[in-house]
């Protein structure tokens, strides 16, 4: 297991590192609205199957809740695109937010994440669901290795990979933060792979060929701060380089694959020793190209957004649920499609 430097952490904790950037809005990109959810969510990790997009799971305003009004929801509703409207899917087997969903060619996954009522609204899953194409019911996948949530998730081939977020600490039982790093292999067992640089959760994701590209995210506990650092993950050399950080210090963003380069939307930030309701989400959107090492800013968002989801199909990029305010608040129906303009 590698660390970087104290000094360097402090560093990337603050968001103080220069990226290479532009802050001058690129107009290449369109936004315009998507149809809305039948239910608002957020702390979503949206999936494409089959060239349907499926979103399950989340926080969702609830008559009883977990947390704040909240509670972990058990829905699932897939939207095709060519339709414009979002259909009910399969119900999970059990409530879950923050479930990470991810696919390959044979299953859409739902892994790990927090379930519990009220007052324990935060214990970490090992727990793997997984739903197959012919859309009839979710089952029992392979369970993780150790409690994870808040991670991010890539499918490179066909091989799943969960990396960072939080799990429970064997010492004292409590929820960490973690750099722990397995793929599942043949949608059979799970193997550990090399750890991530340092413990963060809530970050973001997106692969390009054989590389999985981690941004951006967040430490917990009172002296807990937003991080811009970025890496990316060789599936073949089993190394990671870190690239151009994220020119905003970042939790709760999103990030997806569109012309070629890594869209990175949203976020929030939490105010002095952790207190979210000092806090404040971002509308931000930035562009990373991989050939050039260097950040461009895209048109923000409507509106600010954290713990939403995005994915990219039929070469547009979607964003869908979150909140419009930091943790709790606003939690959303709406989405957003980003479209490349066209040249006439």
């Amino acid at each position: 297991m590698r660390h970087l430097s104290a000094s360097i952490l402090c560093l990337l904790l603050s968001g103080s590192l220069q990226a290479t950037q532009s802050n001058t809005p690129s107009q290449a990109y369109n936004w315009t609205a998507g149809p809305d959810l039948p239910m608002a969510l957020q702390e979503v990790y949206p999936a494409v199957f089959n060239e349907r997009i499926f979103v399950g799971g989340g926080f969702t305003p609830s008559d009883s809740p977990s947390f704040s009004g909240l509670g972990p929801s058990t829905d699932v509703f897939l939207l095709n695109p060519a339709k414009e409207f979002w259909t009910k899917a399969p119900s999970l087997p059990a409530p879950r937010h923050h479930l990470g969903m991810v696919s390959n060619r044979h299953f859409i996954y739902g892994i790990g994440g927090f379930t519990g009522a009220k007052g324990s609204a935060w214990e970490i899953q090992s727990s793997v669901f997984r739903l197959d194409g012919n859309l009839q019911v979710w089952r029992t996948g392979p369970s993780l290795p150790i409690p994870l949530a808040e991670s991010v998730y890539a499918n490179v081939g066909k091989n799943i990979h969960v990396i960072g977020g939080k799990t429970v600490s064997r010492e004292t039982g409590k929820n960490v933060d973690t750099d722990a790093h397995y793929v599942l292999i043949n949608n059979s067992y799970w193997r550990k792979l090399k750890s991530a640089s340092l413990v963060r959760n809530s970050a973001a994701s997106a692969v390009i060929g054989h590389k999985i590209y981690v941004i951006g995210g967040r430490t917990s506990g009172q002296d807990g701060a937003n991080l811009s650092y970025a890496e990316v993950y060789d599936t073949k050399a089993e190394t990671w380089t870190s690239i151009a950080p994220l020119p905003v210090a970042s939790g709760g963003l999103s990030a997806s694959v569109l012309d070629g380069k890594i869209i990175v939307s949203g976020g929030e930030v939490f105010g002095p020793k952790g207190n979210w309701q000092a806090g404040k989400a971002f509308d931000e959107v930035w562009a990373y190209d991989p050939q050039t090492n260097q950040w461009q800013a895209l048109p923000d968002l409507p509106q600010p957004r954290h713990g939403h989801g995005s994915v990219s199909l039929n070469e547009q990029l979607h964003i869908i649920g979150g909140a419009a305010k930091v943790g709790p608040q606003e939690t959303l129906s709406s989405t957003q499609v980003l479209t490349p303009n066209v040249d006439p």
